[in-house]
């Protein structure tokens, strides 16, 4: 069954629309510097809708982390 990847889907992955960005531009660079997809996608499929693919089917994360300051 072929599901469409909508923004409000991607956000319920990644609920932070800047952290989404920086994440699945992170993902982009190291697809083109040679890493294997995480999800099968047709040939036709832009390289941004494979790695929507990838975070909607949860086969990539994020974290967060907080700096700590030390006194």
């Amino acid at each position: 069954m072929k599901t469409d990847i909508t923004y409000d889907g991607l956000l319920e992955k990644i609920p932070n629309k800047y952290i989404l960005t920086i994440t699945t531009g992170k993902r982009m660079r190291e697809i083109i510097k040679g890493k294997p997809l995480l999800v099968k996608a047709n040939k036709k499929d832009t390289l941004m809708k494979k790695v929507f693919k990838e975070l909607v089917e949860g086969k990539i994360t994020y974290t967060y982390e907080k700096d700590q300051v030390e006194d």
